[in-house]
């Protein structure tokens, strides 16, 4: 701007104030203010200044079971207008129940692995049980009758196994994680599952001709099973899925629920 002055011949000049080019303010950090947080959480997330930016990452995977009352439950889910996937709000709400006992702990998976890897975790008792049986092989009447010599065909004998079959029970988690190049989003695979032995089924049951007594029986087992993909924010909590449990009969309860969550850490290997 120019400011002249007729009279006494003399120029004031004035420097007009330009504008921070935008290169200028990326380089030096004089940023917007007005940007959202979130964008400047993600761009904190990527520094290529980061002392860490180039250190390796593995993943901690965490489930975990916690056992409410089917009432509770929906309680908790009525009306809800989550905004988002996550249930760190709702996680703590049940920490709250647990202290209470309003709610039970059930059990806890947590495995580490590199991204773009598959693990597995397991708290397991191998269970052998048989899948076919041999049919029995009946009593020679004819033989009897006649009074022949005991070659054995006679005498009879009861089912026999002919195949087995091994199923673990206990605590099984197998993931597979990888992470986003923004290094805050992760992409899970996991199948957390829970498996009991409840008790056995009685096929067919009798006594071989010397009396002694035999049954034809299969294992009742009862599970908990979670197949599946998510995407979740490092850090916060996700709520998988809601299942029955057993009741002491090994039959599923209806009347109380298994909330499953899982939570995603990112961990700098230095």
């Amino acid at each position: 701007m120019v400011l002249t002055l007729a009279g006494f011949g003399v120029f004031v000049l004035a420097q007009k104030e330009e504008a921070v080019p935008p290169a200028f303010e990326k380089a030096t950090g004089a940023a917007d203010h007005s940007a959202a947080p979130e964008a400047a959480a993600d761009s904190a997330a990527i520094d290529p200044f980061d002392p860490d930016g180039n250190s390796p990452h593995m993943i901690r995977v965490q489930v975990e079971y916690i056992e409410v009352s089917h009432e509770a439950l929906t309680k908790l889910l009525f009306l809800s207008d989550p905004k988002s996937a996550d249930a760190t709000p709702l996680r703590k709400q049940l920490q709250d129940m647990v202290l209470k006992n309003d709610a039970k702990l059930l059990e806890t998976q947590m495995v580490i692995c590199k991204p773009g890897q598959k693990a597995t975790s397991q708290s397991i008792h191998e269970f052998l049980y048989a899948t076919e049986y041999e049919p029995p092989i009946m009593p020679d009447e004819k033989a009897k009758a006649e009074n022949a010599p005991n070659t054995g065909i006679g005498e009879g004998s009861p089912a026999t196994p002919s195949a087995w079959e091994t199923r673990n029970l206990g605590s099984t988690l197998e993931i597979e994680p990888t992470i986003a190049e923004d290094n805050r989003v992760i992409d899970l695979r996991l199948v957390p599952e829970l498996v009991w032995h409840t008790g056995n089924t009685v096929w067919h049951e009798g006594k071989d001709t010397a009396g002694n007594p035999f049954k034809v029986q299969m294992p009742d087992i009862y599970t908990l099973r979670v197949n599946t993909s998510i995407t979740c924010i490092k850090g916060q909590y996700t709520l998988v899925c809601a299942q029955s449990p057993k009741d002491a009969k090994g039959d599923t309860d209806p009347t109380r629920k298994v909330m499953v969550f899982v939570k995603c850490d990112i961990l700098t290997v230095k």
